[in-house]
């Protein structure tokens, strides 16, 4: 079955059980047990698989990191007074 590499931006099939592989992958579950799992396990083990995959690589560290400023709602109050001045 073909499927998409790096390299190639095409997709031709998609994919219906990314999500599970991952999931299986970080734990060493099978396919039924990932699916067996509550709803709230399964988001938070996606999401740690997730965040696991992508700490693996330089680009995905900076990605994360892109990440993890997106979500910040408080400012910057030091980083903004040395970029801007004021007291």
């Amino acid at each position: 079955m073909p499927y998409e590499t790096e390299d190639n931006n095409n997709i031709f099939y998609s994919i219906e059980t990314t999500d599970v592989k991952l999931i299986s992958d970080y734990t060493g579950l099978n396919f039924y047990e990932c699916l067996s799992l509550d709803c709230y396990t399964y988001r938070l083990l996606f999401r740690d698989a997730y965040v696991y995959k992508m700490s693996q690589t330089e680009q995905g560290r900076a990605y994360l990191e892109e990440c993890y400023y997106l979500t910040q709602t408080r400012p910057d109050l030091n980083s903004l007074r040395q970029q801007f001045g004021g007291g």
